[in-house]
């Protein structure tokens, strides 16, 4: 029963018994009561001797002292008639109605408040009691996570089941004389599945989770932050073993400055003591493990990161090609998808995407198939979320020229061809010239697996390709719209990041020119302080790698003019392209070409050993 539902119950109980009480009063109190008629026939005979009238009720006492009330339905006429009569009349206002107001104005404020007052008590007994509605069942079916739901992190997973061992067998470490970590920080991108890592430890270990986010420690008055960590590891070590997870603890841990300024830096110092203090403040044998997750380690305060605290870091990052398998394995399961699909496939098609990019995929394929009113989610499903994910939704309504088409179509056949031309590239997956969010259209080239290395002919030809749009336009059409400004700017990201931090460039040498400063959320990087013959050089090397790349590109599309057309003409015919159509029309355009070179020979599509297998041929007639 909480405080307002007590003191509510209380209050109504007083009310209940002042009532009573004033009910058996009156009785014993109230005198009796006659009807008009008979106090007429009393005052017409002389036995009334005095009257006293409040409103219209009149308290009569007789020649024998006897008193009764009576009500008068006009009081003035009956005065007016006892003139000459030895009967004393006195006149009262009548407060009855007055009175009746106040009363039920008192019982009405004190009751609105004792309702202020048991809220504000409520209010600070939460304030107090911060993490007593926090405590979290792992046991249950609802809430319990294990680590057959978590994929795509074995060294981590391999950490944290030592941390299940511990709060499992604390007396196995402690005989030999080891002692777990008092904190652990999980650190990684968003979506990397921190969080559920976290409640996979209390699940598998089947001990008390406290979950916590960063920001319920930071308050506008200064110490309830630093009062809430304390009362959180009191009732921790009351439910020893047990786990506290604090999600975005930067929030409450950044860094600390030489400043004293008072409010919110105060504060967040505050509460950052304090938990420095409480960690300090238990033991191994406390059985309490302190996890912390971030996406901003680099803002973290050094003392919260030193050997006896948070003195162990746990890089979560994004899975790899198997990893997101597994992932989508565990995923799958909740849907029902075709006998046909491949998730090896889509985890190939799928790279550097998170847990959470992997669960949302899922879910949005499943969304398209039911839209469909299909029984099961097919590959196709997958692959048109993967496209909403990536690009946005198809602009359905967005209406083109037939010029800006024919442009749009050149375009990104410069970029298939180049990268059907090049070796050292990654595969094409799909062409397509259907506007989606922001793009007009897309060449998707995917690799066959996960880079964690790259080479300078890699680079330098996806540069290459990257410009092959601009390329087309301008062999085909002898102009240059703005559909290349991403490429563009891709393009000479690359070309900067080669020569600047990766020291790819013959002149320049090995030698960074910037620092990066990445963090889990964004890339950054700045240039070191340099000279300015040497900036000007950078920016020449950078200029001279692009034009080269694009010069080449020039050359690839006039050499490969035909497949270029080909591929374009198809691309206006059906829109879309993936990889078999792409190869199909490839082989077709190199028996075209040599039966152009054979003047004998007939340059019918008949004549084709891909005739058979391909779909433009069929659709075209």
């Amino acid at each position: 029963m909480t405080l307002l539902v007590r003191n509510l119950f209380i209050y109504f109980l007083i009310l209940i018994t002042c009532g009573i009480i004033y009910f058996f009063y009156s009785l014993e109190s109230k005198l009796p009561s006659r009807n008009f008629t008979e106090l007429f026939h009393d005052i017409k005979k002389g036995n009334v001797s005095s009257l006293e009238f409040t409103g219209n009720k009149a308290t009569v006492t007789d020649s024998s002292e006897f008193c009764y009330t009576a009500i008068v339905p006009n009081s003035q006429e009956l005065i007016s008639r006892l003139d000459g009569k030895n009967i004393k009349i006195t006149l009262k206002k009548d407060y009855s109605t007055l009175v009746s107001v106040g009363i039920g104005v008192v019982v009405l404020m004190s009751g609105i408040l004792l309702t202020i007052f048991s809220l504000n008590v409520e209010k600070k007994k939460k304030k107090n009691e911060f993490g007593s509605d926090k405590l979290i069942d792992p046991m249950t079916a609802a809430n319990r996570v294990t680590f057959d739901d978590v994929a795509g992190i074995p060294e981590a997973e391999e950490e944290l089941r030592e941390i299940v061992g511990f709060l499992k067998n604390a007396r196995h470490f402690s005989q030999v004389g080891a002692t777990m970590p008092k904190g652990i920080l999980l650190q990684g991108p968003p979506g990397t599945g921190k969080t559920l890592a976290a409640r996979a430890i209390a699940g598998e270990a089947g001990v008390p989770f406290y979950s916590f986010s960063g920001s319920d420690f930071v308050e506008m008055f200064v110490g309830v932050g630093a009062s809430r960590v304390r009362d959180i590891f009191n009732r921790a070590k009351e439910n020893a073993p047990c786990i506290i997870f604090i999600d975005e603890i930067d929030a409450m841990g950044a860094k600390r400055t030489g400043s004293s300024i008072a409010g919110g830096q105060d504060e967040r110092g505050q509460t950052l003591n304090a938990l420095l203090v409480e960690l300090d403040g238990f033991t191994s044998s406390d059985s309490i493990i302190v996890l912390g997750a971030t996406n901003r380690p680099d803002i973290l305060d050094a003392a919260l990161k030193r050997p006896g605290r948070f003195d162990r870091q746990i890089n979560i990052l994004p899975p790899d090609v198997k990893g997101r398998k597994k992932i989508l394995e565990i995923h799958c399961k909740k849907i029902r998808i075709a006998e046909d699909v491949n998730l090896a496939l889509i985890a190939q098609m799928t790279p550097g995407f998170t847990g959470a990019d992997l669960a949302n995929l899922t879910n949005e394929a499943a969304l398209m198939a039911a839209r469909k009113s299909k029984e099961t989610v097919e590959t196709a499903d997958f692959e048109k979320a993967r496209d909403r994910i990536l690009m946005g939704v198809e602009r359905k309504g967005m209406i083109m020229t037939e010029e800006d088409r024919e442009i749009l179509a050149y375009h990104e056949a410069g970029h298939a061809v180049i990268g059907k031309s090049l070796k050292e590239t990654d595969p094409l997956h799909k062409i397509t010239i259907i506007p989606r969010g922001r793009a007009l259209g897309q060449t998707q080239q995917l690799p066959l697996h996960d880079r964690h290395a790259y080479s300078f002919e890699y680079l330098k030809n996806r540069i290459t390709t990257l410009l092959g749009g601009r390329a087309a336009e301008e062999l085909i059409f002898g102009h240059r719209t703005t559909g290349s400004q991403d490429d563009i700017y891709q393009a000479t990201d690359i070309a900067t990041s080669m020569i600047c931090k990766w020291g790819m460039s013959e002149n320049l040498g090995p030698q960074a020119f910037v620092v990066d400063g990445s963090t889990f959320l964004q890339d950054q990087t700045h240039r070191l302080a340099m000279g300015d013959n040497t900036a000007r050089q950078i920016d020449s090397e950078v200029k001279e790698l692009l034009e080269t790349c694009y010069l080449e590109a020039k050359d690839i599309l006039e050499r490969e003019h035909l497949f270029l057309k080909t591929v374009a003409d198809i691309l206006l015919q059906i829109e879309t392209l993936d990889h078999e159509e792409f190869e199909i029309i490839y082989e077709c355009s190199l028996t075209k070409q040599t039966l152009s070179d054979d003047s004998h020979a007939s340059s019918d599509c008949a004549t084709c050993p891909a005739f058979e297998n391909c779909d433009y041929a069929k659709q075209t007639g």
